[in-house]
């Protein structure tokens, strides 16, 4: 077991696997029909091996697999749309708080105008846009509310346009032709993590000399905002695109001088956990001075 004393670190890490674009590589390459990145990987986190799992349960022959998502939200908001649209009829099984959740299930996924809120997830902005270009018909996703984590949608539309799918935009929402045909990115390799690098370059921020290699600064992981946050010392941060980096940013706030104040945190109540209750936890043990108000922290 290693420990790590109170105090400055100095070195270099190389950043982990992004997630949110294996996630989306993963699901481009099966609607290729290519599972060849599917093969359990050491490292694999436990969202990437449920989303594996499944994939390879829907390539099977069965109408109605049994799909384990574990805890992955984004398997399950990736991939009920895309089973309707194969005609197939699974099973869901949830872990953990997964199954309290906003979910949207299929019985059947039809061509036409699916009309969507996004200021709730935008990974269901996700799970059509792969499902519907495989419908014979064409279809348009309709925002009836602003979208948010808008980085999260542009890293899935760059993953279409590597494989050769056409999606249109214009200001209430996305026209998907349908009909289309993915082509395989297998050796498209993953990106490194900007949510997970954010620890380390807070960790920086706050007095370290910590170099992380293997990031893309060209990258749509609208995590990369950590980089211009740190730097710029903003006092107020909205969160609103990029949830993910809360808590490393709460921890780099809680070390300098002054007041931080975040906005844009109601979603993160909707997490795996309550992200801004569990910060504020953690925070109070630390001595830190926390208020946390609905739409403010």
């Amino acid at each position: 077991m290693t420990v790590l004393e109170p105090g400055p670190r100095h070195g270099e890490v190389a950043a982990s696997v992004s997630k949110s674009h294996l996630h989306r590589l993963l699901v481009a390459d099966f609607l290729a029909g290519d599972v060849s990145r599917c093969a359990a990987a050491e490292g694999d986190s436990a969202d990437i091996a449920a989303t594996k799992r499944c994939l390879l349960a829907l390539a099977g022959a069965g109408e109605s697999p049994v799909l384990d998502c574990g805890e992955s939200g984004s398997t399950l908001r990736f991939l009920a749309p895309v089973a309707a649209a194969l005609g197939k009829r699974p099973r869901f099984v949830k872990a953990g708080r997964l199954a309290e959740r906003p979910a949207m299930e299929y019985e059947a996924l039809a061509p036409g105008v699916h009309e969507i809120p996004g200021d709730v997830s935008s990974q269901f902005v996700t799970g059509l846009l792969f499902a519907l270009p495989v419908l014979k018909g064409d279809s348009r996703i309709a925002f009836s509310s602003p979208l948010q984590s808008r980085g999260y949608v542009d890293m899935t539309l760059r993953v279409l346009k590597g494989a050769g799918v056409e999606v249109s935009e214009d200001e209430g929402g996305f026209d998907v032709p349908g009909g289309q045909k993915f082509r395989s990115q297998a050796s498209l390799p993953p990106e490194g993590d900007w949510s997970g690098a954010a620890f380390w370059l807070a960790m920086d921020a706050m007095g370290s000399s910590v170099k992380v290699t293997g990031l893309d600064e060209a990258s749509a992981q609208p995590d990369r905002a950590v980089a211009a946050i740190l730097a710029s010392g903003a006092r107020r941060i909205d969160v609103s695109q990029c949830p993910d980096l809360f808590p490393a940013l709460c921890a780099w706030a809680a070390h300098r001088r002054g007041d931080t104040e975040f906005v844009g945190i109601e979603r993160l109540r909707m997490k795996e956990s309550d992200r801004v209750a569990a910060m504020a936890d953690v925070l109070d043990r630390f001595g830190a001075g926390v208020e946390a108000a609905e739409s403010s922290f």
